[in-house]
């Protein structure tokens, strides 16, 4: 089982190269297709709106067909979108390869984490999600730097091809070693079963903390790679942007911090790290210098890492393995929504950028305090149906 558990987290950590590698590339390289600003976000974005729809139906086919053929599925339509993307002579067509590689990650994602919490117990839940989010971070510290180089040496093609080289690789070892997990038949009344756990108030502080996160790395992956070729960064500085988040992220992870949901609980790691996400991305809207900036990402990553293993951690709790995929799609579903609002309101908050002089960046952090509003009152609603439940006892 640890062996299969070893290639679920290598699994993660190539798709997640994939995704936060090409973050900074995307909006550069539809700008270099002749895209306007406008076009870009949705570029961006139309990743994520495929995503939206393909969590849904890769989380149920992960319930009911298993965890393994999701996985595989997904890895080789991201292997043949990051083939078509050096095709491309016009942005317009980027909307359709894009839409095609968010479908192959939303097979991957909902199947991986339900894999896992399959296999973690109640008292280790919080561990074994700060782990997936080590390889998420490790993914994004690697990744970014990685891909900018490659692109300063070998341009956007060499990417590209690289990263669905990799794909189809692990898609071959897990079709090998990974044994069919979670296959269950319908349960009757089906239509009830999938959304009955998405009406509690945890589940909702967690899908609403997945769309805060998402709606600030939308923002982020459009403005930062734009703003950090105003300034004269090259594509290396910039994915080091990205990279001192993850690093932060993997390090706060790896550490006793990353379990402390387990001790503490999920809500009160979760509305810390909505906080200081929101602080990260003020001070990221006064930095000027690229020092400044890789500062407030790195603040942006310590965050992250405190609230990511605790909001996956609660889905686990709340859900079993009959519906656990389902429960995995629909979160995913919601970083996806998040995602297609960051990046798609681009042309707005630029405009209300030099209308108004309301930096991108404060508008995400003014999205995360709502984030944090909801967690605090959440804790409230908790502790008083605790109380409820004593008193009537």
């Amino acid at each position: 089982m640890h062996g299969e558990m070893h290639l679920i987290y290598l699994i993660t950590f190539l798709v997640s190269l994939d995704m936060l590698g090409l973050a900074p590339l995307m909006a550069p390289y539809a700008r270099a297709l002749g895209a306007p600003i406008h076009l870009v976000g949705w570029i961006v974005a139309f990743y994520s709106v495929a995503n939206l729809a393909g969590n849904l139906s890769g989380g149920w086919w992960a319930d009911r067909a298993g965890r393994k053929f999701p996985l595989i599925v997904g890895l080789v339509t991201m292997a043949t979108a990051l083939l078509a993307y050096p095709l491309l002579r016009e942005p317009l067509a980027m909307l359709v390869v894009r839409a095609l590689h968010g479908i192959g990650n939303a097979l991957v994602t909902p199947a991986a984490l339900a894999y896992l919490g399959d296999t973690s117990s109640s008292t280790s839940r919080g561990r074994t999600m700060a782990l997936y989010g080590v390889t998420y971070g490790m993914a994004g510290l690697i990744g970014p730097p990685l891909a900018g180089w490659l692109r300063d040496q070998v341009g956007y093609g060499g990417v590209f091809v690289g990263l669905s080289a990799l794909m189809l690789a692990v898609a071959l070892v897990a079709m090998a070693k990974i044994r069919n997990r979670g296959a269950s038949a319908p349960e009757r009344p089906a239509s009830k079963i999938p959304w009955r756990p998405l009406l509690g108030v945890g589940i909702s502080v967690a899908f609403f903390a997945a769309f805060c996160w998402m709606f600030t790395m939308g923002t982020l992956l459009v403005f930062l790679p734009l703003i950090g070729e105003e300034r004269g960064f090259t594509a290396a500085q910039v994915g080091l942007l990205f990279g001192s988040f993850a690093l932060t992220a993997a390090l706060v992870q790896t550490s006793p911090l990353g379990r402390f949901s387990d001790r503490w609980g999920r809500l009160p790691l979760i509305a810390t790290g909505l906080f200081l996400m929101a602080t990260a991305m003020v001070a990221l809207s006064a930095s000027r210098r690229w020092e400044e900036m890789i500062g407030a990402m790195a603040f942006y990553g310590l965050g992250f890492g405190l609230l990511f293993p605790a909001a996956l951690a609660l889905l686990v709790d709340q859900t079993t393995s009959k519906i656990r995929g389902q429960v995995f799609g629909a979160f995913m579903a919601m970083l996806s929504v998040g995602m297609i609002a960051g990046s798609g309101m681009a042309g707005l908050m630029d405009q209300w950028h030099r209308a108004a002089g309301i930096h991108p960046f404060q508008s995400a952090a003014l999205v995360l305090s709502l984030g944090l509003l909801w967690t605090g009152i959440s804790v409230l609603i908790a502790r008083r149906a605790r109380r409820a439940l004593l008193d009537w006892r």
